[in-house]
């Protein structure tokens, strides 16, 4: 309940960590069009009404919702201690299986989020039960399109196919400065299904995550198309 982990703007886009995701999704107000499209699927509203991206994030677990869809914003957390601020990316913030960057005397006070930020996104959860649970395979996209429809940026993060989440980054390379047909997509959905180290487990197997993986770009693809 500290007012100084409770703030948000939308320009800047600037989250406070202690903020629950209902209390976000209204400040933002259709600020994040990602975000509106990960809201739904993360739990419940009850688990909504309690849930913070600086308790999601904070975790620095390899199957949270939100850290995905983070990692396709760009975004960066302001880490704060006795000692002062520091901003981090979001992709430089994992080390390890929930291990992470942030001393022991710091906490994460805001998420920042660059603008402007990308039009074209998308939010695909792949579990059990449908979005009530914690994922089998998380993916979230963030692109742009040129005029002739190629790839100016795109930027894919990915959670539960490795030890942390993480970007797609040979799929992004391969998509970039590139037409968005389906010529150019087959081959990096291929990129796609060999991002990361998945295993099997009683939430998926390693053969179903790369699957869902591939399929997933051809997915957005078709979405986009």
């Amino acid at each position: 309940r500290l007012p100084e982990l409770r703030q948000c703007s939308t320009d800047p886009v600037e989250i406070g960590a202690a903020l629950t995701l209902s209390e976000v999704e209204r400040a933002l107000d259709g600020a994040v069009p990602l975000l509106d499209q990960l809201w739904p699927q993360f739990a419940s509203r009850l688990i909504r009404n309690g849930a913070t991206l600086g308790g999601n994030v904070g975790t620095a677990s390899p199957i949270g919702d939100t850290p995905p869809a983070l990692l396709a914003l760009d975004a960066a957390l302001v880490l704060a201690s006795s000692r002062g601020e520091r901003e981090v990316r979001l992709a430089d913030y994992f080390t390890g299986y929930r291990q992470s960057v942030k001393r022991p005397d710091e906490l994460i006070k805001t998420i920042r989020i660059p603008l402007p930020v990308a039009p074209v996104t998308a939010f695909h959860k792949i579990a059990k039960r449908r979005f009530d649970d914690i994922s089998g395979v998380a993916v979230a996209y963030a692109m742009r399109l040129g005029p002739d429809r190629s790839v100016e940026s795109i930027l894919i993060g990915l959670g539960g196919v490795a030890a942390t989440p993480i970007r797609a980054l040979a799929a992004e390379r391969a998509l970039t400065g590139r037409p968005w047909t389906r010529e150019v997509v087959g081959p990096a959905a291929e990129e796609m299904a060999g991002a990361g180290t998945p295993m099997s487990d009683h939430r998926a197997s390693e053969a179903y995550r790369i699957a869902m993986l591939r399929n997933s770009l051809l997915k957005f693809f078709a979405e986009t198309t």
